[in-house]
């Protein structure tokens, strides 16, 4: 398997997609510095005066949310790379020269998972560099930065398992990055909606308001908020949340390392389980 992992490494390298996906990383990274650090220029007195927290005008807040945007570039860089396979029959050569369809499997998995790995390391490198010289660090401390990063690699492994699963089974390159682009939109809409759901807040706090009939202020009761979720229901949408890889990149974009530890253990179970199944159903599938 080794001289699949290699080949396939040459591949990647020599791939223009890989190429964009780098400068998309890269580039993205350097854009979003520039605009904290311009909108930190502009309004830095206004923020203060408003009490804003910290992270409003640091890298503090934004170190790892622009990773969500490369999400969307991932499904482009493996759809191309096993959908290539497929469409110049290297699969069919490989397979002929002996290789096992186990082994192109997983040759593909490594490959990939390095690849998209290498886009979101060096986002965050020039993030923590360029970015906290140029705007500044204040709350993340180096050994958060260093959790949450673990924590975005572990689950962009998991999604990019997921997609590689997908890909082995579409035969054209434009074929399965669209079909791992609409996966990653759904799961991206589940997690902000879910998410949305899980925040509602129990009771809406009460508070004073002006009657201008009586000339009064008016003390408010506390309101039971009718979109608070409960019981079965509140369970499902958590299980659901915590099931979903994108909602762990979510929750590490936030600062958040609250579940990290229930959510790595998720992500290990989908890397487990979609790489089996793609394994499984690879063998059956006819190249023919």
């Amino acid at each position: 398997m080794s001289k699949l992992i290699s080949a396939n490494f040459t591949r990647l390298f020599k791939s223009g997609i890989f190429k964009l996906y780098m400068i998309f990383s890269g580039g993205l990274s350097v854009f979003m510095i520039i605009m904290r650090y311009i909108d930190t220029k502009n309004n830095l007195e206004h923020y203060k005066e408003m009490n804003l927290p910290t992270e409003y005008f640091t890298m503090d807040g934004i170190m790892f949310v622009s990773l969500l945007y490369i999400l969307f570039a991932v499904p482009v860089l493996v759809g191309n790379f096993v959908g290539t396979e497929y469409s110049d029959g290297t699969i069919r050569n490989k397979l002929i020269v002996g290789h096992k369809r186990s082994d192109i499997y997983f040759a593909n998995l490594i490959v990939c998972s390095a690849g998209t790995l290498m886009g979101v390391i060096l986002h965050i490198i020039i993030n923590c560099t360029v970015g906290t010289a140029l705007c500044g660090m204040e709350v993340l401390t180096a050994q958060k930065i260093l959790e949450l990063t673990l924590y975005m690699i572990i689950a962009f492994i998991s999604v990019t398992a997921l997609m590689v699963m997908f890909t082995m089974f579409v035969n054209s390159k434009a074929g399965a990055s669209v079909t791992v682009l609409i996966v990653t939109m759904i799961m991206f809409v589940a997690t902000l909606t879910i998410s949305n759901k899980l925040s509602q807040p129990e009771y809406y706090e009460g508070g004073k308001y002006f009657d201008e009939e009586t000339l009064e202020l008016v003390d408010m009761e506390r309101e039971k908020n009718p979109d608070y979720l409960t019981g079965t229901k509140r369970k499902v949408y958590q299980n659901v949340y915590d099931v979903i890889p994108v909602s762990h990149m979510y929750e590490a974009a936030m600062s958040s390392t609250k579940n990290a530890n229930k959510f790595a253990g998720y992500d290990g179970i989908i890397l487990v389980v979609t790489t089996a199944l793609g394994i499984i159903l690879f063998r059956k599938k006819d190249l023919k």
